[in-house]
């Protein structure tokens, strides 16, 4: 009992308890500093940026992505082929309304990137597999997400970074090997044109290194020389020349074309000796940013449509996208943005963790009539929701628009690589009252030949029989 009081006693002095208690509050500050160690490491830190962690990582990514996408029936379906041949629903579809900007292109966030075993992070890039794969998704859109790290300014590299600029992926992906996996393998199967988008997140500061940079990020495009959209008896797209007709024009007059997008400015390159040197060359047209999305998120490269100038193809932040009002009265603000837009390919960018439902997909497609939403096609098509697609033949034109599947977001491709926008064409689809979903869509203008000049204005070269 003596021993027992004089514990409690020491036990009420302050300095006992400072004593004390800071040891033991230690000690549980590392126990749960080790398990939260450890939990990371488990679910997040499994991979480093080793040579040996990344070939490890990329043979599991390979082996999983395979198996579960691999045994998949191809989405080789050609729109254009359908077209033309006027097989099934799409012999409904008038000419004047297969405008490019009338369809929507399967879109793969980031090519050739084959992400990490539990999200996104951490992942790795295959430029081979990654594009083989999400061809045979369907997709005919690729995101290149163009950087370079510090201690290499002058080289261009594909990375994954967060929204703050964190690198992400454990590697870099090269450019050149996507374009070359595109060149060998997008036009197998299918002629559908594909679209590249050279999207520069950051260039060099240096007058020298940003001559370097853009000249290897040209160079790195050398192998879509073959089918590259350049001068055709429509017109020349080299240097964006074409660029005011081009998304307006029939998407069967760019079969087996690859259409390049790039969101810099690259009029304002200086002139190479070699064209093929010189970004400009192979740009077909110039992304600007969507008033109707701007975020810091489309990065500094990326600006606004000048004063007195026309954006022919924009780029907008997914989640500004998201938040554009719905009709209301004197307010019509979706029915604007999809009217004003209509005559213009747009993108919707967000981030490779973004997720979204089939009603947000809906919204950015049919409602905002948005023809690109770039997706983690390789994730979500080895998901067992993609797996249970409906692949039936469509009924009715609408189908080609929704989603067959409600959880699956990538089932609004499921009889092509590009579906079509939620238009209206002529009286099909529609109920007794149209709805507001139904976009109105671009109609090609019919050409107008001129008419024969009478006789009378004919100077014949100025000479005048008097007599």
């Amino acid at each position: 009992m003596v021993a027992m009081d004089a514990m409690k006693q020491a036990m009420a002095s302050p300095d006992a308890a400072w004593k004390i208690g800071i040891p033991v509050l230690l000690v549980l500050l590392a126990i749960m500093y080790f398990t939260m160690s450890l939990w990371y490491k488990n679910q997040y830190g499994l991979y480093r940026s080793q040579p040996d962690s990344i070939n490890n990582l990329l043979t599991i990514r390979r082996q999983f992505l395979q198996s579960n996408i691999g045994p998949l029936t191809p989405s080789y379906n050609s729109v254009c082929a359908d077209l033309l041949a006027k097989r099934g629903l799409y012999s409904q579809i008038t000419e004047d309304k297969t405008a490019i900007v009338n369809w929507r292109p399967l879109t793969v966030r980031m090519a050739g990137y084959l992400g990490g075993t539990i999200t996104v992070r951490d992942g790795v890039f295959d430029m081979n597999v990654g594009i083989q794969l999400a061809l045979q998704c369907g997709a005919r859109c690729f995101i290149f997400d163009i950087d370079y790290l510090e201690d290499r300014p002058c080289e261009p590299r594909l990375i994954h970074r967060d929204q703050q600029g964190v690198m992400r992926s454990l590697h870099t992906g090269s450019i050149k090997d996507g374009m070359d996996a595109l060149h060998r393998m997008a036009f197998n199967s299918n002629y559908d044109p594909v679209i590249v988008v050279v999207y520069l997140r950051r260039i060099p500061l240096g007058r020298t290194q940003q001559s370097s940079f853009f000249k290897a990020v040209a160079s790195a495009l050398d192998p879509l020389s073959t089918y590259h959209l350049g001068s055709t008896e429509k017109g020349n797209f080299h240097n964006c020349r074409s660029e005011s007709h081009l998304f307006t024009s029939e998407i069967t007059n760019f079969q087996k074309k690859f259409i390049v997008l790039c969101n810099y400015n690259t009029n304002l390159l200086p002139h190479t000796s070699n064209p093929k040197d010189n970004l400009d060359f192979w740009t077909n047209a110039r992304l600007y940013v969507d008033p109707s999305g701007t975020s810091s998120s489309l990065g500094s490269v990326t600006s606004t449509v000048p004063n007195g100038q026309v954006a022919y193809a924009k780029v907008g932040a997914t989640q500004q996208l998201l938040q554009v009002p719905p009709d209301a009265v004197g307010s019509p603000s979706t029915t604007n943005y999809n009217t004003s837009s209509s005559n213009t390919f747009t993108i919707a960018m967000g981030s490779m963790e973004d997720t979204f439902t089939t009603a947000q997909l809906s919204t950015l497609l049919n409602t905002l009539g948005i023809q690109s939403v770039p997706l983690d096609v390789l994730r979500l098509a080895a998901e067992s929701a993609h797996v249970k697609t409906l692949t039936n033949p469509p009924q009715a034109l609408s189908a080609l628009s929704n989603a067959t599947n409600p959880a699956d977001p990538l089932s609004f491709w499921t009889y092509a690589g590009w579906s079509r926008k939620k238009i209206v064409e002529g009286f099909q689809d529609m109920k007794p009252v149209p709805v507001a979903a139904n976009i109105p869509g671009f109609v090609i203008p019919k050409a107008v030949v001129p008419k024969k000049p009478p006789p009378s204005t004919n100077s014949n070269g100025g000479l005048v029989n008097i007599g």
